[in-house]
């Protein structure tokens, strides 16, 4: 993906969202919202493009390259999903030097549960798409999620900063363990542990 194409799937994933946050916070006219439907029913008949791949389809590419498409449609993280927030990654260490990631997001109110708080289910997304990553750090084939335990210490704040760290645990064979905490600030708003589990080879 070119910088312009990723600058221009970001100006548009913004305006939808505004769009979204418009609707469900003002009691807008059926009519006024008739007109939007159309507008944009009329733009996206008149997109055109190529029809790109499902990311598992890529069978002649390599795992960087299907990885990397995955993340640019992930709803939980994609450039060109137009529901996604933006995280921005970096490295991370456990508690005992632990390889993992962290990402920080902050969720606006498209993803409100409790009052003024991130709904608990996006958060379970969050930490899956977190720890899915997290895995992938230790050697060998990638695993998929088996168990995703989650502890909500207390409520999420929407349109605040959210840390999000997760970092390996235990590698043993096809079983991967990961764990995680979500913070705002200092504070730790939700913890959770994982298993991943490799496929079993096919002889």
């Amino acid at each position: 993906m070119t910088q312009e194409h990723l600058a221009a799937a970001q100006r548009l994933r913004k305006a939808v969202q505004n769009l979204a946050q418009r609707v469900i916070q003002f009691e807008i006219k059926p009519e006024d919202l008739d007109v939007v439907a159309k507008a944009i029913e009329k733009s996206a008949r008149d997109l055109k493009g190529e029809e790109v791949p499902r990311w598992w389809g890529r069978k002649s590419d390599n795992g960087e390259t299907r990885s990397r498409s995955y993340r640019s449609r992930s709803l939980f993280q994609g450039e060109l999903h137009l529901f996604s927030p933006e995280l921005v990654w970096d490295e991370y260490l456990g508690p005992d030097g632990e390889p993992g990631y962290e990402f920080r997001v902050n969720l606006s109110d498209l993803y409100e549960g409790p009052p003024n708080a991130v709904h608990g289910g996006y958060i379970a997304g969050l930490f899956d798409e977190l720890l899915g990553a997290v895995q992938s750090l230790d050697s060998g084939a990638t695993g998929y999620t088996a168990k995703l335990n989650i502890k909500y210490r207390s409520f999420t704040p929407i349109n605040k900063d959210l840390r999000f760290v997760g970092w390996v645990v235990q590698s043993s064979g096809r079983r991967i363990t990961v764990k995680g905490h979500c913070l705002d600030e200092d504070r730790v708003c939700s913890e959770v542990e994982a298993l991943f589990l490799r496929p079993k080879e096919v002889s």
